[in-house]
């Protein structure tokens, strides 16, 4: 996501499901669940916070220990304490008094997310619905899978709430990905050698599935329209990093720059996914090899985008 306030996705595969197997999440969008009692209970505690009070024991009452098993995981993985969440709310208390607000609106941004649940069912029939969590943290803007559900925090989009959408869609396309992968060849993915084109096109997919197939946004994009500005010569550029394995410019590592947006290498896999759903005939078999790419460099080959691998 492009922005002055984004979003870190974190790809579901850097996370470790070899323990989990297949998870039974509903396979229906009506039986999906989105959880926001971590929200209720920050504000509990926000309510409750002043100059005079004791904030680290307001903040583990209220918010850390009645927290739900989505946040419990977070706090797992990203070290929130009440500690770093307080001086979170100390740096930047605007963005903390939005969560009332976001809260008043929850039922219609919920209902939303369910309606855009319907229509991935549509195009994807067989899909897996993890629950969502969504998370008050230290103002840090992470989303990712993990063996409880999506984890989604929300402070740094809390007036774009769309924007949200967009990133779980993303993350709900990421496990459809592992599932027709098999999880263990998901997560393998990020630790074999040469892998660049490998998760340019995985993250390319999950926005492809978003931006184009599910959510019909692809104007919101601003990577994408970036890249779209000047594409032959990124393009020349990308395939140059590509045969040299360079991903800095492209992947993670982009995300503290500051002069261009970040995470462009999503927009070239979005370029090429898309080029290879256009021209595939069959286009219900066009996105299952798009959630299931074993062989990214024949993958690009068939895509008919121009570039050489």
């Amino acid at each position: 996501m492009i922005s002055k306030f984004y979003f870190t996705i974190i790809c579901f595969g850097i996370l470790s499901f070899k323990a989990l197997g297949q998870p039974a999440y509903p396979l229906t969008p009506a039986d999906a669940s989105i959880i926001s009692t971590d929200i209720v209970n920050f504000i509990e505690a926000y309510k409750l916070l002043n100059p005079e009070s004791d904030s680290l024991a307001i903040l583990r009452e209220y918010y850390f220990d009645k927290g739900s098993s989505g946040l419990k995981e977070y706090c797992n993985r990203h070290g929130l304490t009440p500690e770093n969440l307080s001086s979170a709310i100390r740096n930047a208390p605007e963005a903390y008094a939005e969560i009332p607000y976001f809260l008043d609106s929850l039922s219609e941004f919920n209902e939303q997310v369910l309606k855009e649940f319907v229509k991935f069912g549509q195009k994807i029939p067989d899909a897996m619905y993890p629950p969502t969590y969504l998370l008050i943290g230290a103002n840090r803007g992470i989303a990712q899978a993990s063996p409880q559900g999506q984890l989604i925090t929300v402070v740094r989009s809390l007036k774009r709430p769309d924007r949200l959408i967009n990133v779980i869609i993303h993350e709900l396309a990421h496990f459809q990905q592992a599932r027709s992968l098999g999880f263990q060849t998901y997560v393998g993915t990020y630790s074999k050698p040469n892998n660049m084109l490998d998760l340019i096109l995985r993250e390319g997919g999950a926005q492809f599935i978003n931006y184009y197939l599910i959510r019909d946004n692809e104007g919101d994009y601003s990577q994408l329209k970036y890249f779209e500005d000047d594409e032959k010569a990124l393009r020349d550029k990308f395939e140059k990093d590509l045969n040299k394995q360079d991903s800095s410019y492209w992947l993670w590592e982009s995300l503290d720059q500051k002069d261009r947006p970040i995470l462009l290498g999503y927009a070239v896999g979005y370029k090429i996914i898309k080029a290879y759903y256009e021209n595939a005939e069959d286009k219900e078999v066009a996105i299952q090899d798009i959630l299931a790419i074993t062989d990214p460099k024949e993958f690009l080959a068939k895509s008919g985008y121009p570039i050489q691998f």
